[in-house]
C-alpha cells in the first residue's frame, strides 16, 4: 500500500481517504530561522542531552519501564530539555515551512518502541492489526483508538500520565541532536540501516527494535509504520517558540515518521502528514510518552 500525500490549504474541505487517511497540508512559506539561531540551538541542545542523569539532584531516571501484565513491558527513554530547529525550508514541502527554533522546556519519557501488538492487546483486549504477530507494531489504528489505549493505560494505576507525544516533541526526539533530513544525516544511503521503508519492508510491518536505534536510543523513529502525534493542524510561524502544543482544526491530527509503504522522501524526520480522528489504516500505529514528574 503506497501513501500519495498531497498538499492542500488549511482551509479547504477535508476528504480523508478511509483506506489510507493520510494527507499533506499546505501552509504559506516564511522566513527561515538564521543561522546564529540555528548554531545556538545546536549548542543548547548539545550540552543539555550530554548530562548524565545520575548525577542530576534532583532528577528522573534515564529509562522506565511500565509492566502491563502477563510479562509484557512498555519501555520509555528519557527526553531532557533542549532547543532545536523544527521543520525544514527544503524542497516543495510548505507544510514543513518555515524552519523556525523550538525549546522543549520539561524532560519527558517517549516510547523505545511503537506500540506492539501484544502491548495493544493485553491493554485493550483486541488486536485491530492486518499482519498480525506479537511484537510487530499496532496498526490499522486511528487518533481515537489511541485515546482509548492511553485511557486505559491510566486506569491500571501506574499513577503515571500517559500520552501521545506532540509533533514537536516527536521531531526533537527523532532528531536526537541531528540537523539533517534523517536522524544520521543527509541523504538516504544509510537508511535501510534505521528504517522499513519501501525499498526494504517487502510490503509489510516488521517487528520493532530489528533496525538501528538514533543517537538516544529510540527504534523505528523513521518508517515500519507511521506515528500519531497529539497535534490537531496548524501551519508554522517563523517565530521561536517554547514547547508548541499544535493547533488549527480539530478534525485534524498529525502523523508522524512515515511507514514500510513510503519513499524515503516521506521518511524525514521534518515530514508532517494528517488524518482523520476516526481513520485507522494498515500502516498508522502510534509510540506513547509519559510526562516526568519532574519539571526538569
Amino acid at each position: 500500500m503506497k501513501t500519495i500525500p498531497c498538499q492542500i490549504t488549511p482551509l479547504l474541505v477535508l476528504a480523508l481517504s478511509a483506506a489510507i487517511g493520510l494527507r499533506t497540508y499546505g501552509a504559506q512559506p516564511r522566513a527561515s530561522a538564521n543561522q546564529g539561531d540555528l548554531q545556538g540551538a545546536i549548542q543548547a541542545r548539545t550540552e543539555v542531552q550530554s548530562l548524565d542523569a545520575g548525577t542530576q539532584t534532583p532528577g528522573p531516571k534515564k529509562s522506565l519501564a511500565v509492566d502491563l501484565g502477563g510479562g509484557v513491558m512498555m519501555e520509555f527513554v528519557l527526553i531532557r530539555p533542549g532547543s532545536f530547529i523544527m521543520g525544514s525550508d527544503k524542497g516543495n514541502n510548505n507544510n514543513e515551512r518555515p524552519a523556525h527554533k523550538v525549546t522543549i522546556t520539561k524532560s519527558f519519557y517517549l516510547g523505545k518502541y511503537e506500540v506492539t501488538q501484544e502491548q495493544w492487546e493485553k491493554v485493550m483486549g483486541s488486536n485491530p492489526s492486518i499482519f498480525k504477530w506479537p511484537k510487530l507494531p499496532v496498526e490499522r489504528v486511528s487518533w481515537n483508538d489511541c485515546q482509548s489505549f492511553l485511557a486505559k493505560l491510566q486506569e491500571k494505576g501506574s499513577g503515571k500520565k500517559f500520552a501521545l507525544p506532540t509533533e514537536a516533541q516527536w521531531e526533537y526526539a527523532c532528531r536526537a541532536g541531528s540537523t539533517g533530513d534523517y536522524c544520521f544525516g543527509d541523504g538516504d544511503a544509510h537508511l535501510g540501516k534505521y528504517a522499513w521503508y519501501s525499498s526494504n519492508a517487502a510490503n509489510q510491518t516488521h517487528p520493532v527494535g530489528a533496525k538501528k536505534p538514533n543517537a538516544w536510543g529510540l527504534y523505528d523513529m523513521h518508517g515500519n509504520v507511521w506515528e500519531w502525534c497529539n497535534d490537531a493542524y496548524g501551519s508554522y510561524s517563523s517565530e521561536a517558540i517554547s514547547d508548541p502544543a499544535g493547533g488549527g482544526s480539530s478534525v485534524v491530527r498529525m502523523l508522524r515518521g512515515g511507514a514500510w509503504s513510503d519513499s524515503p522522501d516521506i521518511l524525514r524526520s521534518a515530514g508532517r502528514y494528517g488524518g482523520g480522528l476516526g481513520v485507522g489504516s494498515v500502516n498508522v500505529g502510534l509510540r506513547c510518552m509519559v510526562v516526568c514528574e519532574s519539571a526538569r
